[in-house]
């Protein structure tokens, strides 16, 4: 090594291979181009200093800044490489902790001694940081999901579903963060209470107007006797005994409609005349209501069902090999293998969402089914189905109708006898006339109220 001391102006300068240390006042000196070191100590602050390097041994620096700071440093040997750094009024503490970073290198102080070595840890490990964030009212995995976006390349997440805790290890700056965006996504979950009332309004009119008559007529004349009667097909007998001409009766009965007859007749016996009037008429009125009401969680779907399961028995059908044989022995015939059903129920799903300005956006899908047995094939009723399913948007507390629906059936059946019952008004006498209208509506109304 080629060692060359300049004194001047108090100053001194020790050259060291290619790395020149300056302690002192500073005389300009050309350096080579490769590699140079330079120490200024500031008037303000003796404490702090400026330092320049340019491609220099990492060892090299090292020792050189011990000797300018009077510091006992210890390099291992595995501590290589070269550096190029400007610093302008550092501390010996901001330069060498920047060092090390910078080199993913160590440091030990024993008794004024440095010891500086290579990190044990990946680079930047040591800068991570771990916390345990417990989670109180969202899901732990949905918050794990949401923050995977925000961490470094280094960072990591973790779950504990048994405490719903979170771990989160990155950088403390990135660490910080995601705590914060924590705190605001973990928030109390609202709670809205749903309530459905479905009204089902129903008016049946119905009338029925009929007529029976007959008549028997004598004649007496030099030719012989003649009359005319109904005829026995016809059905049904007057109060006279004669048979009906025309009977076309209204569907009266105990406690059904009410009727009207006549007799005329003459004392010779010659001429009777049988006239019965009958009329009915049926009306009525009928509500539903049904109220199905749930609590459910923002954004979470809720259901609630009421109804009745309806068993179908299942018929399996054996194909015989003799004619007369019987499934027990092997011959054909249908054996009833077990039963199936089918549910007719109230049900109502609906997921609710409160959004900032505390208004209620909701998906509701309602549905009513209800078995009709006036028109079951083989005991197996229909079912009458009543649906409804929309998105929509309600205040807290407000009655909303989702839908609606009005249906009217009206029918008209005249039974007659030909021609004759067209006639005006005297048509009446060879016809009857049943008159039918039926209205059914039903209204859905939803109620929210959100629980805070």
């Amino acid at each position: 090594m080629k060692l060359i001391v300049i004194k001047a102006f108090c100053g001194i300068f020790i050259l060291l291979g290619g790395i020149t240390l300056g302690i002192g006042p500073v005389i300009s000196e050309a350096l080579p181009a490769d590699s140079s070191i330079l120490f200024k100590p500031t008037n303000s602050d003796h404490r702090r200093f400026n330092m320049e390097f340019r491609d220099a041994e990492l060892k090299d620096v090292l020792r050189a800044l011990g000797q300018e700071q009077g510091l006992n440093i210890i390099v291992s040997d595995d501590v290589d490489g070269k550096l190029t750094l400007s610093f302008q009024k550092v501390t010996l503490d901001e330069a060498l902790e920047a060092i090390l970073r910078v080199q993913n290198l160590i440091s030990f102080r024993d008794r004024g001694i440095i010891r500086v070595a290579k990190s044990p840890f990946v680079e930047g490990e040591e800068l991570l940081v771990t916390r345990m964030i417990p989670i109180n009212f969202a899901s732990v995995q949905e918050i794990a999901t949401t923050i995977k976006g925000l961490l470094s390349k280094k960072g990591s997440v973790s779950t504990d579903i048994r405490t719903n805790t979170l771990l989160v290890r990155d950088v403390p700056t990135i660490v910080e963060r995601i705590t914060e965006i924590i705190k605001k996504l973990d928030s109390k979950t609202p709670q809205v209470m749903i309530e459905a009332r479905i009204v089902e309004a129903t008016t049946d009119f119905r009338r029925d107007l009929g007529v029976q008559w007959g008549m028997r007529r004598v004649v007496t004349t030099s030719n012989g006797v003649s009359s005319v009667s109904g005829l026995s097909q016809t059905g049904g007998t007057g109060l006279s005994g004669n048979s009906f001409m025309v009977n076309l009766p209204a569907a009266i009965g105990t406690g059904l409609g009410g009727g009207l007859g006549f007799t005329f007749g003459n004392l010779a016996n010659t001429f009777d005349l049988d006239l019965q009037l009958s009329a009915l008429e049926v009306s009525g009125r009928g509500k539903i209501l049904s109220n199905p009401r749930i609590l459910a969680l923002d954004n979470k779907e809720a259901k609630i069902s009421t109804g009745t399961e309806i068993l179908i028995p299942v018929t399996s059908v054996v194909t015989g090999i003799s004619a007369g044989a019987t499934p027990s022995d092997g011959g054909g015939g249908a054996i009833t293998s077990g039963v199936t059903t089918i549910d007719a129920k109230l049900e109502l799903a609906v997921t609710p969402h409160v959004t900032p300005d505390g208004q209620i956006l909701m998906h509701v899908k309602v549905d009513k089914k209800d078995p009709d047995f006036a028109r079951q094939v083989q005991d197996v009723p229909p079912l009458n189905t009543r649906s409804a399913e929309t998105d929509l948007l309600v205040k807290d507390g407000e009655t909303i109708v989702i839908g609606g629906i009005y249906t009217s059936n009206e029918s008209k059946n005249v039974a007659g006898v030909p021609w004759f019952h067209r006639i005006p008004v005297l048509g009446w006498l060879f016809k009857k006339e049943i008159k039918t209208e039926t209205q059914t509506e039903l209204l859905i109304f939803i109620t929210p109220t959100v629980y805070k």
